[in-house]
């Protein structure tokens, strides 16, 4: 019986593996033509997608409380907390620490999926919040062609420290949703 139940959990960690590399493989499929086919004109990439200017540049604390996982972003005198699911913050934990688990997360491999395709993060860009949720942009670059995609602020900001990419507020949602501290 305890035969029958290591092989059922191996072939589940089986297809687990087999999931994430189906869909590293679908996100690379489908990551590099996008790529390839962007030119960088103002046209397709408004130059506010890569200005910092009106943003703050933020510090990435995570912790968790109860159930919930807390991002924590600082600058010199703003702080900002936000809550998200506790895997999300383990992931952004993890990926401060340099810290691997023995298996990829997504974030791991969306990682060493952008490593591969020499795409560089530029910036996780942290720009509205629409009823209740943060909106973020995620800059990537690859060779001379840029791409800003939305993106889950906290997906954006584990790729960001895996990466060792900034992280920006901007400045008007820092002072509307964050607290003052000096």
């Amino acid at each position: 019986m305890k035969f029958m139940a290591k092989a059922k959990r191996d072939s589940l960690v089986f297809y687990k593996a087999l999931s994430i590399i189906a869909i590293a493989v679908a996100l690379v499929a489908v990551l590099q033509p996008y790529l390839k086919s962007i030119e960088f004109s103002p046209a397709l990439l408004p130059i506010s997608e890569l200005s910092t200017q009106g943003y703050t540049k933020m510090d990435v604390q995570v912790s968790t409380s109860e159930n919930t996982g807390v991002v924590i972003l600082n600058s010199q005198c703003w702080q900002l907390t936000a809550s998200t699911e506790l895997t999300q913050v383990e992931s952004i934990a993890n990926g401060l620490e340099g810290k691997f688990n023995f298996r990829p997360n997504s974030h791991d491999l969306m990682k060493d999926a952008l490593d591969g395709l020499d795409v560089e993060v530029v910036m996780v860009k942290v720009i509205d919040i629409q009823n209740n949720t943060f909106i973020g942009r995620l800059v990537l670059k690859q060779g001379d062609k840029i791409v800003s995609l939305d993106s889950r602020p906290s997906d954006g900001i584990a790729i960001a420290v895996r990466t060792n990419a900034p992280v920006y507020m901007k400045n008007e949602l820092l002072e509307q949703q964050g607290k003052y501290t000096c």
